[in-house]
């Protein structure tokens, strides 16, 4: 249950600190005092929106902050999966920046605004006047079967399913979508890759091609300057060798004289060895060197092949060419196999279609029992509320695709009188008897949903006298298994709750503020009388008020 609420700087209020008991509690006031700044502080700690408009000093944050009494619901587990410190009186805070940034907390632990507003849905339930134009919704009206039929694991097994379902579907309908397209390219991406596959990227070294290349071009250029570059080193008229032999022969003469010589005899030594050996071996290399033009084509032919892929596909060498062709590889691979996978999932959508379906199954023939039982419960209302003529039934029928509930159709059919047709409800009910519906509807499902707190916001729209103290009647009945929380206008409603509090403003010089007073026993006497007769209260208003009141 709630027990404990704090608004600090939000709307008009400054701050407000309430207390709340278990039964029925009761929130007057009149049109415009902040009654419904009230509900929104509520809306903020489920979750909704935040509005940095919504801050009366811009200057400083809101806070609003509510304590429940959990320990008997079972909302351990989700502590544990969402791991937060779990405690019997577990606080929630949701705070709102001068800048519109808004921050969550649970039991002191910032969470997200999702976490957040999964546990206020485990916790609060609140009904607002709006809301009375869902009663039409299938996702409302689903909701009440689903609640009889206690369908929570059945309908968790199959969106889970339904959710994979639609991925395949999606698949399917991208994949045949682009098949076309993807066989076009197919056969261009299969032209490339033979292109490329053909030329034996692997086994080409390309810059020893180009250097092949360069050297078969110039073979005759290559073999003449190396024949003079022999010829001026050995040849045996003015060579460097001869001519180096001469100075090794005259030093030798000498360096008998004098030994410091031996040195540099050693140096003309090794240079006349270096030299030999550079003879020799350009002489090897210039025979080495031919004029071949089969091989001078065939490396033209190759190299130009290179040159052309290289050019088509806009890359810098032989590696990025492989890079290309591996890459082509994968997409035939992929490509090709189009029909396959196609044909995988048209069978695993048949598969999980027909899985689905008997999920469907279980959970249309819950929702029929249910929808007996909830029509005779919200029945069971209708007298007291005046609507004793009414007739109320789920119509079910099966349709033609799956959606997110299931393989069900669901419409509420209503007539408020005899002999009169059963049609769609928001057709045929006045806006009072859509809000006694309502009641029933809620009065009647709240008992399954177990939720610690069912806030009303002026439930009794449309009705009045009897009918109003009839409809505060079944409130009260209601609080005996729940917290409830109404907003009301009805001195009838109000005097059957168990704790009553006022929504009232003060005028100031420059400011306006919303308060919000808890009443005692004398105090309520005076406001449920102001409800009855204005604020020039009579002694039989005040008598009145105390008569509602027992």
């Amino acid at each position: 249950m709630l027990k404990n609420l704090q608004v600090i700087n939000y709307g008009l209020i400054d701050e407000v600190a309430l207390k709340f008991d278990r039964g029925f509690t009761a929130i007057t006031g009149e049109t415009g005092s902040g009654k419904s700044i009230l509900l929104g502080a509520f809306g903020l700690l489920l979750g909704e929106r935040a509005d940095s408009k919504s801050i009366k000093y811009q200057d400083k944050k809101c806070i609003v902050e509510a304590v429940f009494d959990i320990e008997n619901f079972s909302l351990k587990k989700f502590f544990e999966e969402n791991d937060l410190d779990y405690e019997k009186q577990s606080t929630i805070r949701r705070e709102i920046a001068p800048g519109g940034k808004s921050r969550a907390f649970i039991n002191d632990t910032p969470v997200s605004l999702q976490v957040l507003k999964s546990l206020g849905e485990q916790l609060v339930d609140i009904h607002s006047q709006h809301e009375n134009s869902i009663l039409g919704d299938r996702s409302f009206q689903f909701g009440i079967l689903d609640a009889y039929a206690q369908n929570d694991a059945l309908l968790k097994e199959y969106r889970e399913l339904f959710k994979h379902y639609k991925t395949l579907v999606q698949e399917l309908h991208d994949l045949k979508e682009n098949e076309a397209r993807m066989k076009q390219d197919l056969d261009y991406y299969t032209f490339q890759l033979e292109e490329l596959k053909k030329i034996g990227l692997e086994n080409i070294d390309q810059i020893a091609l180009e250097d092949e290349q360069s050297t078969l071009n110039n073979a005759g250029t290559i073999k003449t300057i190396i024949s003079g570059i022999v010829d001026t080193l050995d040849g045996e008229q003015g060579g460097i060798l001869p001519a180096l032999s001469s100075c090794k022969s005259s030093l030798q003469k000498i360096s008998a004289i004098n030994k410091q010589l031996d040195d540099f005899l050693q140096r003309l030594e090794s240079v006349s060895i270096e030299l030999r050996e550079i003879s020799r071996d350009l002489d090897l290399y210039s025979d080495s060197v031919s004029i071949d033009p089969g091989r001078m084509e065939e490396i033209n032919d190759l190299l130009g092949q290179l040159f052309h892929l290289q050019q088509k596909h806009r890359l810098a060498n032989t590696a990025e060419l492989i890079e290309l062709r591996d890459s082509l590889e994968e997409k035939v691979g992929k490509y090709a196999s189009v029909d396959e996978e196609i044909h995988r999932l048209e069978k695993e959508i048949e598969k999980t279609e027909q899985t689905l379906g008997l999920i469907s199954e279980k959970l249309s023939s819950s929702r029929e029992k249910a929808s007996v039982k909830a029509a005779k419960d919200v029945a069971a209302f209708f007298e007291d509320l005046s609507l004793q003529h009414a007739e109320l039934i789920f119509d079910l029928k099966p349709s033609k695709d799956f959606h997110h509930y299931g393989k069900d159709e669901i419409q509420i059919l209503f007539r408020a009188n005899k002999g009169g047709q059963l049609l769609p409800i928001k057709q045929v009910a006045s806006g009072g008897e859509i809000s006694r519906v309502m009641l029933a509807l809620k009065a009647s499902v709240s008992k399954l949903n177990q939720l610690p707190v069912l806030i009303l916001d002026e439930i009794d729209q449309g009705v009045s006298g009897e009918v109003g103290k009839k409809i505060g009647s079944i409130l009260k009945r209601m609080s005996g298994e729940m917290q409830l929380i109404t907003i009301t206008h009805l001195p009838q409603i109000a005097g059957q709750a168990q704790h009553h509090m006022k929504v009232f403003k003060e005028t100031g010089e420059d400011t306006t503020t919303t308060k919000v007073s808890q009443l005692n026993q004398e105090k309520r006497i005076q406001e449920i009388a102001e409800m009855l007769s204005g604020k020039n209260v009579t002694k039989a208003s005040l008598e009145n008020a105390k008569e509602l009141m027992q």
